[in-house]
């Protein structure tokens, strides 16, 4: 990975949110990492490094009040799914390019990184990109059985009331994500309640509102993306991500799923892929190649 790394300070919903950029000596194609919730973009550093092995210049953005992120959530200091779906996703899309005269040719989202990408590219936000979700699913409580599924409830609910009396989610005490935005996490909740996450709700009304505009017959529910523009890694033994919800997810876009063995023998396989990240880049750049030779117009 490239020692000239650039930090771009990103205004966000009350947030200052550092986007940093590590250039590659060649010319190639940007790759944009979103991490995972309540994880800071440090812990990145392996598999940024083994992006930038395989040609890629590389950009890591932290997710709002996580890392060097600031301030922290609080009550009146907050955002949700749809605020990183419509209005986070397109900044860092937009500041790439002001910054370096290319949009990524790769956005490989980390579990709600890879479920903010994949709702992004459904509402037609990341354009001729090519999106990867890694340990990253669907929120729908049905993806999980048993007491599984009860214990996911039982989480929602947790997150649920929590916020409501904190104004944020104590992640840290928890023992799950950190210390994270009311409305994400209330999202986050009624997700897995409801069975659909809230960006859903304005993505098929935009879609509805376009159709009858245009006195379009096509279906509401549509993705805007081709097949072949999103591949779904779902790790084999992640508790937050099983394969169902995986599959779930990509639905949304109709995208391709694959599942993979852990790439790090100790520790959540949700997590620990990070500590040992060649196995999914390697996977990562197969799929990408292959694309090329079975679908060239979607490489432009």
């Amino acid at each position: 990975m490239s020692s000239q790394k650039r930090v771009i300070p990103l205004q966000f919903m009350g947030f200052q949110v550092p986007l940093t950029i590590h250039p590659q000596s060649a010319r190639g194609p940007m790759a944009l990492v979103l991490p995972a919730l309540g994880v800071p973009a440090s812990k990145y550093s392996h598999l940024l490094t083994a992006l930038g092995e395989r040609g890629y210049h590389t950009a890591i953005c932290e997710m709002p009040g996580t890392g060097e992120s600031h301030p922290k959530p609080a009550r009146g200091v907050d955002y949700g799914y749809s605020d990183l779906v419509f209005d986070w996703i397109p900044l860092v899309l937009q500041t790439l390019q002001q910054e370096t005269g290319q949009r990524p040719q790769l956005i490989l989202g980390h579990s709600i990184g890879g479920q903010v990408a994949t709702l992004a590219t459904r509402a037609g936000l990341t354009g001729d990109s090519r999106v990867v979700s890694v340990a990253s699913g669907h929120l729908d409580s049905r993806s999980w059985r048993g007491l599984k599924r009860a214990a996911v409830v039982g989480a929602a609910l947790t997150a649920l009331t929590s916020t409501r009396i904190l104004g944020y989610f104590p992640g840290s005490q928890l023992r799950f994500g950190g210390r994270e935005a009311a409305t994400l996490m209330r999202d986050w909740g009624n997700g897995i309640i409801r069975g659909r996450f809230t960006p859903e709700y304005r993505i098929d009304a935009l879609a509805s509102h376009s159709a009858n505009n245009s006195a379009s017959k096509s279906a509401t529910t549509a993705a805007p993306c081709e097949p072949g523009q999103s591949l779904h890694l779902s790790i084999i033994g992640d508790p937050f991500a099983p394969i169902n919800a995986t599959r779930r997810l990509a639905e949304l876009v109709a995208g391709e799923v694959r599942e993979i063995a852990p790439s790090f023998g100790k520790g959540n396989p949700h997590l620990s892929w990070i500590r040992n990240p060649g196995p999914v880049v390697e996977e990562i750049v197969q799929w990408i190649e292959c694309g090329k030779t079975a679908a060239p117009e979607l490489q432009k």
